[in-house]
């Protein structure tokens, strides 16, 4: 009888082995290729495994953004992407509150330094390299330490030459980039109401793609419309309804930076995910991508399929060690890749 059971147990493990085998592949596709069985794992398209990413994102610094919206964000545990006029007054006027927001989790991005467009390369340097140090010493990098979300301003002209040497040379991404995935982007007219701020997320939540929301002043007043600093605004009333909305569906939703979302997208673009071990009560799985790490250390989410006597999990992974519950034979949990090995052991 126990002969009977170790050649079950070596059948199975022949078995899972030939089908991690078949799972591991050196990049991961945008479509599953086959129904994922105990004893492989894959990355999920979008942090959280959710079903689409939204990106929250804000031109031209106005002080309602520094003072209703971002604390707006901040109370709902929600990340926006702020493009912000450093050389602009009223940035500098509220500096201490876009200094605060970087400190708690927003996303400064660069949308010049006056959004004036440039027609020189040593104007380009000024306007967007100047802009990133600025961002770069609000972060508290090093100059050219992370990448930095770019947008260069409705109605501004540009040396498009100069400018592309300036954006590569300054790690600055623009957010217009092309990044394989459909994107589907709203820029929300003044006064509007919360359910026209929201109406593009339910028409495009199950297309697995980037749905963009673009906003840019909110107002404390609500009027016809409301005004920012001399901006056309949404009413921080209905701005706030409408980041409730939000929240409701954060289980189907990723919302997130839009560096955070790009470097997720071009690290599982570039992806190798293999299990290098595999027995009764431990797996060890390899991570790597092809991006360059100093830049590229967004966490990607890996979804690990355990055996059924599974349910709950060590993960020792990057000198860190985390118990996790295994939920359906499933083991969700994110690591940045490029970091050694990751050690799953049941407990």
């Amino acid at each position: 009888m126990e002969k009977s059971i170790n050649i079950i147990k070596e059948t199975k493990m022949h078995l899972l082995i030939i089908l991690l085998f078949l799972a591991s592949c050196d990049k991961q596709s945008e479509e599953t290729p086959f129904l994922y069985t105990e004893g492989t794992v894959r990355i999920a398209k979008w942090k959280g495994d959710k079903k689409a990413v939204v990106t929250l994102q804000f031109d031209d610094s106005t002080p309602g953004q520094a003072t209703l919206g971002v604390p707006a964000l901040n109370k709902r545990n929600i990340v926006g992407t702020w493009y912000i006029n450093p050389g602009r007054a009223e940035f500098n006027t509220y500096i201490n509150n876009w200094k605060s927001a970087q400190s708690g989790g927003q996303e400064l991005a660069n949308h010049t330094m006056s959004h004036t467009g440039a027609s020189t390369y040593n104007e380009v340097i000024y306007e967007v390299g100047d802009a990133s140090k600025i961002i770069w010493g609000m972060r508290g990098h090093e100059n050219f330490g992370s990448l930095i979300a770019f947008n260069r301003g409705g109605g501004t002209s540009w040396n498009e030459d100069d400018l592309a040497k300036v954006l590569e040379e300054y790690k600055n991404i623009d957010r217009q980039s092309y990044v394989g995935i459909p994107v589907k982007a709203l820029s929300v007219p003044s006064g509007s109401d919360a359910n026209k701020m929201f109406e593009i997320v339910p028409y495009y939540l199950n297309d697995s793609i980037i749905i963009r929301i673009h906003f840019h002043g909110i107002a404390a007043e609500n009027g016809n419309p409301p005004y920012d600093y001399g901006n056309g605004a949404v009413w921080i009333n209905e701005f706030e309804e409408f980041l409730d909305k939000l929240v409701e569906v954060k289980d189907d939703i990723w919302i997130g930076g839009y560096i955070a979302v790009y470097k997720y997208i071009k690290e599982r673009q570039t992806a190798s995910i293999s299990i290098t071990q595999l027995s009764d009560d431990r797996f060890t799985i390899e991570l790597t991508s092809e991006m360059d790490a100093k830049y590229y250390n967004e966490p990607l989410t890996i979804l690990a399929y355990l055996p059924q006597e599974w349910e709950d999990c060590l993960i020792k992974h990057n000198g860190c060690e985390k118990s996790h519950e295994v939920q359906n034979n499933v083991l969700m949990f994110d690591a940045i890749p490029n970091k050694g090995e990751i050690s799953l052991t049941k407990e």
